[in-house]
C-alpha cells in the first residue's frame, strides 16, 4: 500500500524539484557582460535653465512675440467723422 501512493508521489515531487532548478524567471546577468554604453548627465543649471558659453546658467529662452502696429481707419459715428490711429 505504501508503494501505491508513495511512488507517484515521488516522481511528482522529483519531477518538480528538476524543473524548477534550471527554469529562473529573470536570469542573471553575466559579470563578464559589459556595461551599457549610457553616460549619466547631471541638471548642472536645474529645469527650464541651460548653461551659455560663459559657464552661466541661463534661463531657456521664451519666445516674445511683438505686437504688430496696426493702422485703423476713420470711422463715421454720432454725427461726425472720427480719424483714423495706430495702435499697438
Amino acid at each position: 500500500m505504501l508503494s501505491k501512493y508513495f511512488l507517484p508521489f515521488a516522481l511528482a515531487a522529483g519531477t518538480l524539484m528538476l524543473s524548477a532548478a534550471g527554469a529562473q524567471a529573470m536570469p542573471m546577468a553575466k559579470p563578464s557582460a559589459a556595461p551599457l554604453p549610457i553616460e549619466t548627465v547631471g541638471w548642472r543649471c536645474g529645469p527650464g535653465w541651460h548653461v551659455n558659453r560663459w559657464g552661466r546658467c541661463v534661463p531657456n529662452g521664451r519666445r516674445f512675440i511683438r505686437p504688430v502696429r496696426h493702422w485703423h481707419p476713420g470711422f463715421w459715428y454720432h454725427h461726425r467723422w472720427h480719424p483714423g490711429y495706430w495702435s499697438w
